[in-house]
């Protein structure tokens, strides 16, 4: 079995998230769970597998896609 990702958590708040191989990148639509928690779901794809993060957030805004032109 081959990993999918490498996660790193340190102490300055800061996640770094290492994949290989990613052929696509998806977000869920924000649900309400409760009153002022809102949920997403980021599906990162690849070759050898998928990563999934689950977001919270107080704002279902800040769990939106936002596509960059390049």
């Amino acid at each position: 079995m081959k990993p999918i990702a490498s996660i790193s958590l340190q102490d300055t708040r800061v996640i770094s998230l290492d994949v290989d191989e990613v052929s696509r990148i998806e977000i869920s639509v924000p649900i309400q769970v409760e009153e002022g928690l809102w949920c997403g779901e980021l599906f990162i794809r690849t070759s050898n597998g998928t990563v999934a993060l689950q977001l919270v957030s107080d704002d279902p805004e800040k769990l939106k896609a936002i596509v960059l032109d390049r």
